[in-house]
């Protein structure tokens, strides 16, 4: 017996030893795993992890916080909450900080659009005005049907609207159908023809939920998105008031911005989005990257059949006649090392990006409260995705070619008061970086990258010639089209300006002689020093709504009213004083002076001019 008893005791020892032996090599072997887990970049984790630490200690005081997490599959591979979400109040990012996550709310329309097709009830190529109330939209300029692939491709034909996009007060959020008319832009395109990004189209697809399905949009996506997921910390009412712990920890978030290496303190989050669809969702890392993985999950949570999310990723606009997506049922594609899919977001407060790789189910999620972004924002993508290599779609014969002329960007505003910001906003491609042409009407623009001055960033994009002739370049969101006269119409608006400046000289000029008794009146001399004073009130009216515009109101109401009455007036009484002062020229003497008289009446003639051309009096319809 005592020999069967030590036998038993060995074999139990030398089992748990064996065991103890595999739990211990395949503990090893799981740490080892993690540490050669190689990210899409081509990186490791222990790679990664010690870029991050560089990045961090760099230089610890130029960002406020970042907060961001990367998923291989439902495996989370990490997750750092860095800095702080308020600085004075020495609140440390974590698990627990809600960030707003701007525009990557669309991607909530974009899936539930695919879910009500799913079912049957919502045809994507169907004319949405069929789903809307009658008589939805009262500034359509083409009778042409605007489908749900029109708004997922942002190719509507809206330009950016010229109201403001934020209210700060909670009583003032008028319904969805409400604040979507009262935001109505002008439709400047033909459904179909130009890629202009576009908050507008995103709210209206968002209301095309709503009529659809009968129930109020933000309950269709709790109960269809947030719900199936788990998504218990986010929300996205306006006011954000569908989820306590949210509003109660936004209440607590502040936003900075580094300006020449110090943070600026922009305050608390107190502005709200009306046409909230389009981005008003604010919630914690967790929630978003849990709805990212959702995206790589062969088992589609988010549909009945994971057909409908293979048919989600499919390509929807291309660049030129390629096979190169550039959007995919309003998920915007980006080519790094390998292709990712994703969305980025910013609003007034914050700025944040949800990216993934659909073959190695590989994504990134990162959140910053910074409405400008900081290098967490620019950098991690590259390190967990890698950089796009010139040689990846560039042929060893491809050569630079010289692209002239500027372009305008097509998501900005054409019609109207503020159509002046598209002319200072153009783009000379030349200027940017190298272009090669790649066939099949893709060009490869190489930039120097403003992070590491010895590579360039390598960016394709479509070239396209329209119906009409023009040419443009595509983008994801945008387009830039082609103006062969911009020149000329920017030095209309330079010399606008410039006039109006010299007339501030001149009324001087003119007050110190008549104060020195040097002044002599003569036949029209008091219609040209009227027309001065028109024209210098005609800039300040200018000035005064770009202020508006750089001040980052987005639009104008009430005083875009007043400016642009005050233009229609200014525009009239140039164009009276032009005709009185010309015919003041009656008499020799007056004919002495006939510079004054020509120069008086050439400056009136730009004022009014640029008046008209850049719509400086159109406060409607736009």
């Amino acid at each position: 017996m005592k020999k069967i008893g030590k036998r038993l005791t060995a074999a139990v020892c030398a089992v748990w030893m064996m065991s103890a032996a595999m739990l211990s090599s395949a503990s090893a072997a799981e740490e080892s795993t993690e540490k050669t887990f190689k990210l899409p970049s081509g990186e490791t984790m222990e790679t990664f992890q010690h870029r991050m630490t560089e990045l961090t200690t760099m230089s610890p005081d130029d960002f406020a916080s970042a907060s961001f997490g990367i998923f291989c599959g439902d495996e989370v591979l990490e997750t750092q909450y860095l800095g702080y979400t308020n600085i004075e109040e020495k609140i440390p990012a974590s698990a627990e900080s809600v960030y707003e996550w701007g525009s990557i709310s669309k991607t909530f329309i974009w899936v539930s659009a695919l879910q009500l097709w799913e079912q049957g009830k919502l045809d994507l190529e169907r004319d949405i005005r069929e789903y809307l109330p009658d008589g939805f939209f009262r500034h359509l300029s083409y009778d042409a049907p605007i489908t749900m692939m029109h708004l997922m491709n942002h190719n509507a034909g809206w330009q950016e609207t010229t109201y403001p996009l934020e209210k700060t007060k909670e009583d003032e959020i008028l319904s969805l159908r409400e604040e979507l008319q009262a935001l109505e832009p002008a439709q400047i395109h033909r459904p179909g023809e130009v890629v202009a990004y576009s908050n507008y189209g995103a709210g209206v697809a968002g209301y095309v939920i709503e009529c659809v399905s009968g129930m109020d949009y933000c309950t269709y996506v709790r109960r269809n998105i947030f719900e199936p997921l788990g998504m218990e910390h986010t929300a996205l009412s306006p006011t954000h008031s569908d989820n306590a712990f949210v509003k109660q920890q936004l209440g607590q978030l502040k936003s900075y911005e580094c300006r020449f290496g110090s943070l600026i303190d922009l305050g608390y989050c107190d502005a709200y989005i009306p046409a909230y669809p389009a981005g008003a969702a604010a919630g914690t890392l967790q929630d978003l990257m849990t709805y990212a993985q959702a995206f790589v999950d062969d088992d589609a949570p988010l549909f009945r059949n994971p057909e409908t999310q293979k048919r989600l990723f499919t390509a929807t606009t291309v660049y030129g006649t390629s096979d190169i997506p550039c959007c995919a049922h309003g998920f915007f594609c980006t080519e790094y090392a390998v292709r990712t899919y994703g969305h980025s977001g910013a609003t007034s407060t914050c700025q944040s990006n949800m990216i993934f790789d659909l073959e190695s189910k590989t994504g990134l999620v990162i959140l910053v409260n910074e409405p400008r972004g900081n290098r967490f924002l620019e950098d991690v993508p590259m390190y967990v995705f890698g950089e796009l290599s010139p040689e990846r779609y560039a042929s060893a014969d491809a050569k630079p070619i010289t692209v002239d002329g500027y372009y305008l960007i097509s998501r900005s505003t054409h019609r109207g008061m503020f159509k002046f910001i598209s002319y200072l906003t153009a783009v000379n491609l030349d200027r940017m970086g190298t272009i090669k042409d790649l066939g099949n009407e893709v060009w490869q623009l190489e930039m120097p990258d403003m992070l590491d001055q010895k590579k360039d960033m390598v960016v394709i994009v479509g070239s396209n010639t329209k119906a009409d002739g023009t040419h443009s370049v595509m983008q994801p969101s945008v387009e830039l089209l082609r103006d062969p006269f911009y020149l000329w119409k920017l030095l209309l608006l330079t010399g606008y300006i410039l006039l109006g400046v010299i007339s501030v000289f001149m009324l001087l000029i003119r007050r110190k002689l008549k104060k020195a008794d040097h002044w002599k009146i003569y036949a029209g001399s008091g219609y040209m020093t009227a027309a001065q004073v028109i024209r210098l009130i005609s800039v300040l009216l200018f000035l005064s709504l770009y202020m508006f515009y750089s001040m980052g109101h987005g639009g104008v109401r009430t005083s875009g009213v007043v400016i642009g009455i005050g233009q229609m007036v200014c525009g009239a009484a140039c164009c009276v004083l032009t005709v009185l002062s010309l015919l003041s020229l009656r008499t020799k003497q007056e004919k002495d002076r006939l510079f004054r008289y020509l120069f008086s009446a050439g400056s009136n003639l730009v004022c009014v001019g640029a008046i008209l051309y850049f719509e400086m009096y159109r406060f409607w319809g736009c």
